[in-house]
Parts: C-alpha cells; sequence; structure tokens
C-alpha cells in the first residue's frame, strides 16, 4: 500500500505595524479506501485546541489549521534586531491504508486543529498542551491530554482516556459490549455517560473527591480489605479503597480513577 505524505507550511501574514504572525490553512487528504472504517492518529507539543469532528464525506479527511507563532509585538530582540518570526508553523500529515497520521511542530504556538473525519474513524491522540473536544466517531478511542481538558460526545464504541491536568468529560450514544474500558485522571473532575441498558462491572477509586452515580449499582464494600506485609521487622497494614460494583448484572470491568477531583458515572436518559 502506497503512502501518501502531506506537509502544509502555512504561510506567515506579518502585520508591519503590530508585529503579530499568523497563519491559517486548509488541507484536503483523500483516503485509499473510502466508505471504510479508518483511523486518525494525532500527535502535538503545544496546542490551543484540538477538535475533531464527523463529516458525511467518505472519501477525504480535512483539516483546518491556524495558530500565532507566538510573536509578543516584536519586543524579542538579538544583535539590534526585532523579531517578527519564530520559525512559522506547519504540519506534517501521512496517509496510509485510510490511517492518516498528524505530527504538529514542536514550536510554540497558539495552534488552532479542527479535523473532519468520516463517521466510522477511531482516534488515538496524544497533546501534552491543549484541550481536546471530540464529537460523534464510532471506534476505538485512546486519548490523553497533560496540560488540558478532554470533552467527547456522542460516541460509540469504546475508549481509553487519560488527562494530567483537567477535566474529562465523555458521553457514549453505545458502547461496544465486552471490551474493558479506562478512565484515568490525576487533577480534575471526571463526568462520564452511559447507555441506560449497558451492562458493565466497575473499579472506581478518588484519594480527595467523591464518587457519585444515577444508576443502580450493587456496591461491593467487602473488597476493600487489608494489605499486610513484613519488612526488616516492620509491620505494615494498607487499607484497599478501591470500591467495585455491578450495573445490570456486571459485565466487563469500567476502570475509573483520579487523584484530586470527583467521578460521575451518570446513566444516559
Amino acid at each position: 500500500m502506497k503512502k501518501v505524505k502531506y506537509y502544509l507550511l502555512a504561510a506567515l501574514f506579518i502585520g508591519l505595524l503590530s508585529g503579530s504572525v499568523y497563519a491559517q490553512s486548509d488541507l484536503k487528504v483523500p483516503l485509499s479506501n473510502p466508505g471504510k472504517a479508518g483511523k486518525l492518529i494525532i500527535s502535538t507539543v503545544f496546542s490551543d485546541e484540538i477538535v475533531i469532528r464527523t463529516h458525511n464525506d467518505d472519501n477525504n479527511v480535512v483539516i483546518n489549521y491556524s495558530g500565532d507563532d507566538g510573536d509578543d509585538e516584536g519586543r524579542a530582540y538579538k544583535d539590534g534586531l526585532r523579531r517578527i518570526s519564530t520559525g512559522g508553523v506547519g504540519l506534517e500529515v501521512t496517509e496510509e491504508g485510510n490511517e492518516v497520521r498528524i505530527q504538529t511542530s514542536p514550536m510554540p504556538s497558539d495552534l488552532e486543529l479542527v479535523v473532519y473525519v468520516p463517521k466510522k474513524f477511531s482516534l488515538k491522540l496524544n497533546a501534552t498542551q491543549g484541550d481536546v473536544e471530540v464529537d460523534g466517531l464510532e471506534g476505538e478511542h485512546e486519548i490523553s491530554a497533560v496540560n488540558g481538558d478532554i470533552d467527547l460526545t456522542n460516541l460509540s464504541g469504546s475508549a481509553v482516556v487519560n488527562s494530567v491536568n483537567g477535566d474529562i468529560n465523555v458521553d457514549f450514544n453505545r458502547i461496544t459490549p465486552d471490551v474493558p474500558m479506562s478512565f484515568t485522571g490525576v487533577n480534575g473532575d471526571m463526568k462520564v455517560t452511559l447507555p441506560a441498558n449497558a451492562k458493565f462491572s466497575v473499579k472506581m477509586k478518588t484519594e480527595w473527591g467523591d464518587i457519585y452515580t444515577n444508576f443502580d449499582m450493587e456496591i461491593n464494600r467487602s473488597s476493600n480489605a487489608k494489605e499486610v506485609s513484613e519488612d526488616d521487622g516492620r509491620y505494615k497494614v494498607a487499607v484497599n479503597k478501591w470500591l467495585y460494583g455491578d450495573v445490570n448484572g456486571g459485565g466487563t470491568e469500567f476502570l475509573f480513577k483520579t487523584l484530586h477531583g470527583d467521578i460521575s458515572i451518570r446513566k444516559k436518559e
């Protein structure tokens, strides 16, 4: 299968009076197998927002890319010269067998990336800086953000979601039966909405926060067992703070864990 590679080096528009630098561009990426399921893989370091949406075009993935190179009114100087550009902004896109990869420039910028994909697309996304917004995808999804909120709506399929500093909001229309899922964070609240008839078992834990649900959940509190160990004459007792439960009779395990924040497991009305 032939791999097609695209380079989008956004044009720079320099305002002579303000010294600001701004770039905006669009790119249409043809798919090798139109109408079939695909996968979008995104890796980005600096961004303001990454948005993934669906469209009715099964032949292409459309990328809208804009950003500011971060020049601050030309206040950076070198050898008596005023800086008017930090090298520009850009990205690299490859497509092979309906798998589209987007790699953004590591340069600091106010990147805004909006990607339109067919509905039957899975997503694997790693973002270091910036919020993530996804709507309407059907597939297997892996989303990770270090500094930024994650907002996933109208999903179908399964998801593994992690955020270090930011809130997590996930809303499922349908889930894939018998597929485990994981939702983990460190600093931020977590809200996960699942179909009312979903059958699953939960493993939940928050160190500094509360856990809420409107599901009729059967809680197994006996699982909070003590762990006893001895090391060099020292006696240690640790209490397992995990909370376990079953929804609609139980099923595949879903993991919910955060350090600072509340966990809400909601039933989709």
